[in-house]
């Protein structure tokens, strides 16, 4: 596999104020503004396309992306306690959460069990999952 390192910076810091202007962008009416929103997305989205070429990257932003879904998941709470629209860290919760497993699965990193499953694993777990949620016909 190709390790080639990114020119993009992927700190938690770093991440942590691109997703936080992102989420004061979210509603932005100004054309300047929303094209600065869709910069930052992109930013998030190409860090994401370099990981899936670098595993010790990937492995890092798998954790940061939960880590950053978490911190928005408490302020879309935050804000229905207090009466006031969580639809910007939601989506941007939702972006980081379709970002996270583009990376666990090119990898086989299962970020709850926190090892490596392959796509047999995968297979034989949802075979359970079906089995569960399939009723069962009484006779």
């Amino acid at each position: 596999m190709n390790n080639r390192k990114t020119s993009l910076r992927h700190d938690l810091m770093y991440l942590r104020l691109i997703v936080a202007e992102a989420v004061s962008l979210q509603t932005a009416a100004n054309p300047d503004n929303r094209i600065t929103l869709c910069a930052l997305r992109d930013y998030l989205t190409w860090l994401t396309t370099d990981a899936i070429q670098d595993k010790q990257l990937a492995r890092k932003l798998v954790s940061t992306y939960a880590r950053l879904q978490e911190e928005l998941n408490a302020e879309t709470r935050r804000r229905l306690a207090h009466d006031t629209d969580p639809s910007a860290p939601a989506f941007h919760e939702g972006f980081l959460h379709a970002l996270e497993p583009t990376l666990s699965f090119k990898h086989g990193t299962d970020l709850l069990l926190d090892k490596e499953i392959t796509r047999e694993e995968f297979h034989e777990s949802w075979e359970q999952v079906m089995r569960r949620l399939t009723p069962v016909e009484e006779g």
